[in-house]
């Protein structure tokens, strides 16, 4: 799996750069102090410099993922981790807002707030996690990051979504015994759901058409889809991702009132290829074969070129 950037240590200092920066307490002379840190890391970070982010924490620095499954711990690790994250190609950019800085000691800092990363693109959605920070004044009186540790994802619909999106956006199609499909997905006007059209086609049966919305169901955290056929038919499920893809699980009815269920997945071979598997399928309660299709992305239509004009004066006509 490729590496994540760390929500909050991508900017636990650069938050207190923020203008909207503001304490609980009384303003304090430590602020100013902070606030250095905070520009050092921005600078640092700005740059990809990985080594100079590992030297704005503590000795035994440490930060710790989402799910608090995983940590990095020590600035070599935390270097390492840089250097991971700023060879992955388009690297986001980051804001923050800053819900609060406290002074809990004299020597000990504690900030909470919301990273925002916006990756490139003009319609890759913003990811958002909430933080909290500890930061630690050293001997010389220099501000350093102790630890950090993302609380929760408060990322909108459609940064949910922008993983899968990256995979599914665009022209596709495939062949398979005398049938071949073709769809499309992208961002409804909105910007919250990804939405999908596909026509599937066969020597033997008359076109069928069907729509796909795809959205984030926020109460139960994850990737939902439903889809509707013009023959009549309906199916919803949700989408899982796994270290190759998607995993699917859907459930519907056909046109004539039948019961369906499949399980999927969707392997991603890069930018222009996919795998659609499905197994365990029934239709009415009887177990039907698996499926296996390959997808790969349609070549764009190509550009008319521009009629040849002619500078020459035109003979006249005979009389």
């Amino acid at each position: 799996m490729k590496p994540t950037l760390n929500f909050t240590t991508c900017l636990a200092l650069a938050a207190l750069a923020s203008p909207g920066l503001r304490a609980q307490e009384e303003p304090s002379p430590e602020i100013a102090g902070l606030q250095q840190a905070a520009a050092d890391f921005v600078i640092a970070y700005n740059n990809k410099d990985a080594g100079a982010i590992a030297a704005l924490f503590t000795e035994n620095g440490e930060m710790t993922n989402l799910t608090a499954d995983e940590s990095t711990t020590g600035r070599a690790d935390i270097k390492t981790h840089y250097e991971e994250v700023f060879a992955e190609k388009d690297v986001p950019e980051a804001a923050v807002e800053v819900a609060s800085v406290r002074l809990v000691a004299p020597n000990v800092a504690i900030e909470d707030g919301t990273v925002h990363l916006d990756p490139p693109g003009d319609d890759t959605p913003v990811r958002s996690t909430a933080y909290t920070a500890v930061l630690t004044k050293n001997a010389s009186g220099v501000w350093q990051i102790a630890s950090t540790r993302n609380l929760k994802d408060v990322t909108d619909a459609g940064g949910n979504l922008a993983d899968l999106a990256d995979d599914l956006k665009g022209d596709w199609t495939c062949q398979r015994d005398g049938m071949r499909m073709d769809f499309a997905f992208g961002w409804d006007n909105t910007g919250k759901y990804l939405v999908g059209q596909m026509l599937t086609t066969s020597d033997d049966a008359e076109p069928q058409t069907t729509s796909i919305r795809i959205g984030w169901d926020g109460a139960r955290k994850t990737i939902s889809w439903w889809t509707f056929d013009s023959a009549g038919g309906f199916a919803k499920g949700d989408w899982t991702a796994d270290d190759d893809g998607w995993i699917l699980r859907n459930e519907g009815t056909s046109s004539t009132g039948e019961f369906t269920s499949a399980n999927g997945h969707l392997t991603i071979e890069g930018k222009d290829a996919m795998i659609w598997t499905s197994k365990d399928r029934i239709v009415d309660g009887e177990k039907i074969p698996n499926v296996e299709m390959r997808i790969v992305r349609q070549a764009p239509e190509p550009e008319l070129e521009p009629a040849a004009s002619s500078n020459e004066p035109s003979e006249p006509a005979d009389q």
